[in-house]
């Protein structure tokens, strides 16, 4: 029942607390447009733009050919590295529009692509770089623990889950694919790419007033290393970015920092996790797998991370 349910339960747990207490839920809100106004916008559109109208056409799928059984063997899909980079490049959720528009356009099957999707949706070196290393950390010698697992992570990741996801022998790249003019596909990039964000912004904004709820019950006077390893990651699980700033500014030693956010910036949030499901119109994305397959990613980075330490 609950089950069936939770879609208007979790409604309805929102609504009660916006009349309890609307402050938190008026603060939630303004920080999650304004998250998405700043950091998300400026980055995700152009690029959801330009992603859209490059996957439309031939071009870059002929060059690929090219290093085909490479990228076949190394990620198990002839056509994976495209959005392993968009998803490298931009970061979440723009992996996951990369694979939702190669099904479209009948480069892949829809199982290829739920295969895909679990590995090639990834976080940007940019983010990772400019604001966990640069900003929050304020260290970027400290760059590759955080890239190296989690990039590296997702190839490993790619060899456990692949005869779970995939099991066909042929993608649908060999469909015919009607060409279209540059005015076609620009207009369906715009249209494509304006829901798609708007749908992002929605999303964030959903998580940032649970994310400011949590932290109005638990973030009080974080003193000892257990309450903040706690609260860090109750908060990164539902919105990452804001729980990776509560890790690193915490006390902890810099090794327990680096292994939280190899897993928070791996797992990515449900906040990610539902905007990933919200492009992927044309995929059917189960949830709960896909929590599964993000929360083991988290911890095969954090693994990774761990090794690097004791070695280095």
């Amino acid at each position: 029942m609950i089950k069936k349910n939770l879609a208007p339960i979790f409604a309805l747990i929102l609504i009660i607390i916006f009349f309890v207490q609307p402050n938190i839920v008026r603060a939630g809100a303004i920080s999650g447009i304004t998250l998405w106004y700043n950091k998300i916008l400026p980055v995700l559109f152009p690029m959801f733009i330009l992603s859209n109208i490059l996957l439309q056409y031939s071009f870059l799928y002929d060059i690929l050919e090219k290093i085909s059984s490479l990228s076949k063997k190394l990620l198990g899909s002839s056509f994976a590295v495209i959005p392993f980079i968009i998803g490298l490049i931009s970061g979440y959720p723009s992996g996951a529009l990369a694979t939702d528009l190669m099904i479209k356009n009948n480069r892949i099957s829809e199982a290829e692509g739920r295969y895909l999707l679990s590995f090639t949706n990834l976080c940007s070196f940019q983010f990772i770089s400019a604001v966990i290393a640069m900003s929050m950390l304020k260290d970027t010698s400290l760059l590759p623990y955080l890239l190296l697992p989690h990039y590296i992570g997702a190839v490993v990741l790619s060899k456990f889950i692949k005869q779970d996801f995939i099991s066909i022998k042929k993608s649908k790249k060999e469909s015919f694919v009607k060409q279209v003019s540059f005015n076609q596909a620009f207009s369906n990039a715009i249209s494509k790419s304006i829901l798609s964000i708007l749908t992002v912004a929605g999303v964030i904004v959903i998580f940032s007033i649970l994310s400011e709820y949590i932290m109005s019950i638990i973030f009080t006077d974080v003193d000892s290393g257990i309450r903040q390893i706690i609260v860090s990651l109750s908060v990164g699980i539902l919105e990452m970015t804001n729980g990776c700033d509560i890790i690193c500014s915490s006390l902890l030693p810099i090794e327990v920092k680096l292994i939280i956010l190899n897993f928070l910036i791996s797992f990515s949030g449900f906040s990610i996790i539902f905007q990933t499901v919200s492009v992927g119109s044309n995929v059917e994305i189960n949830i709960l797998e896909y929590i599964k397959v993000k929360f083991a990613h988290g911890i095969i980075s954090s693994l990774i991370i761990v090794i690097m330490l004791i070695i280095i």
